[in-house]
């Protein structure tokens, strides 16, 4: 019984393998097939093509020349009304593998690309023939296309980009593009994820096209490192610098340094960003504000040195009178000499009225310096948390 099995087998397989050339000789040469002429029954019909996009992942994706290559696979399918025949006088051989360039194929380009305009025009793949006429042609490699890059929330930003498919050889009542995607294993880039995609059709001009739509988001966990942690170091280091004794000398040396470092870091971070204008990364306004403030803090540093250099019986300008009399500085000397007062540390006869407290120039310089930190370091806490919740909100 077994081999008996075993022959109806054998004799089912070598039927099936001679039937082949036959049917190849009945599409191709027993008839007058024409691979130019696109494969409809009448000149007024129109071809259905139905593309599936295989992606696989990104192999590259440069943002600053607005570059993304993808690596995918198109099935793409459709029905030859030419290449049919009757699976019962060919031993039910359904189908047939033949190359690419024995019947007709749609000339796919892409509308967006960057240097070639054919889909992988330098590889031949095989076609599979059905019975019923439809036809599956497989292709795949890497398709490179144009992206507009959206740097606005850097190293937090997320890109949309889009391949466009279309036949520059059939317009869109002579061929028909339908389209859909594929899940397939994607390959995980080392800078980018990939957060979603999507296919659909559309209209490029004249021509049916269908258009494969890609988001990909940043890994921010290395530009984190090597972007976020300094900033937030040096903003730290702006504001401490009202923390240095004036009697050190090194106010200014420090506080020019951390000038200079924004100066060198705002150069090293917009080598990384695209040279356009369009969004503007909100970062490079953070940073600019920064090394304006650093500006700013550097003036205040050489002022509080100037009034740390005063002597005690330097008469005081009128003007910086006013200005602790106006600011309440007055005051709060005179309630503080009061609760030394209080507790003994002064005697009555060293305290004068509230109109005649003395204001020195030590305790000017020490209110400047409090002054200084307090707004410098709430300044930069503010930038951080606009720029966090910008960030979220997105």
């Amino acid at each position: 019984m077994d081999r008996l099995i075993l022959l109806l087998l054998t004799f089912v397989f070598v039927n099936g393998e001679k039937y082949s050339p036959q049917i190849y000789n009945y599409l191709f040469k027993n008839t007058s097939y024409n691979k130019v002429i696109i494969p409809t029954i009448n000149d007024n019909d129109t071809l259905a093509l139905k593309i599936t996009f295989l992606p696989r992942g990104i192999s590259q994706f440069n943002e600053v020349n607005g570059q993304l290559s993808i690596a995918m696979g198109l099935d793409v399918r459709w029905i030859d009304g030419f290449l049919k025949w009757n699976p019962l006088k060919y031993g039910n051989v359904s189908h047939l593998v033949v190359p690419e360039d024995h019947v007709w194929t749609p000339v796919i380009t892409l509308a967006n690309p960057i240097d070639r305009i054919p889909v992988f025009p330098d590889d031949s793949f095989p076609i599979r023939l059905y019975a019923n006429g439809q036809v599956i042609w497989i292709k795949g490699g890497t398709v490179s296309v144009t992206c507009r890059p959206n740097v606005r929330f850097y190293p937090f930003d997320e890109h949309t980009c889009y391949a466009k498919f279309l036949t520059i050889d059939r317009i869109g009542n002579e061929l028909r593009m339908e389209t859909g995607i594929r899940s397939a294993i994607y390959e995980k880039h080392g800078e980018w994820d990939i957060h979603s995609m999507k296919a659909y059709s559309s209209y490029f001009a004249a021509y049916s096209s269908c258009v494969f739509e890609i988001v990909v988001r940043r890994r921010s966990e290395f530009s984190i490192l090597n972007t976020c942690v300094p900033i937030i170091c040096l903003g730290i280091l702006n504001a401490c610098v009202f923390l240095i004794p004036p009697e050190s000398g090194e106010r200014v040396s420090f506080a020019m340094t951390v000038l200079l470092s924004f100066a060198v870091f705002m150069t090293i971070f917009s080598a990384t960003l695209p040279k356009n204008s369009d969004p503007v990364p909100i970062l490079c306004y953070i940073l600019m504000i920064m090394m304006i403030e650093s500006g700013i803090i550097l003036i205040l540093v050489i002022v509080g040195l100037r009034i740390f250099f005063k002597k005690e019986n330097e008469q005081m300008p009128k003007f910086v009178s006013r200005i602790t009399r106006l600011s309440g500085l007055r005051s709060r000397i005179f309630r503080r000499d009061q609760e030394q007062l209080a507790n003994g540390r002064i005697s009555n006869d060293e305290i004068p009225n509230q109109e005649q407290s003395p204001m020195t120039w030590e305790r000017i310089r020490q209110n400047f310096d409090t002054a200084c930190f307090c707004v410098s370091f709430g300044v930069y806490i503010l930038l951080v948390v606009v720029y966090a919740m910008m960030v979220k909100m997105s």
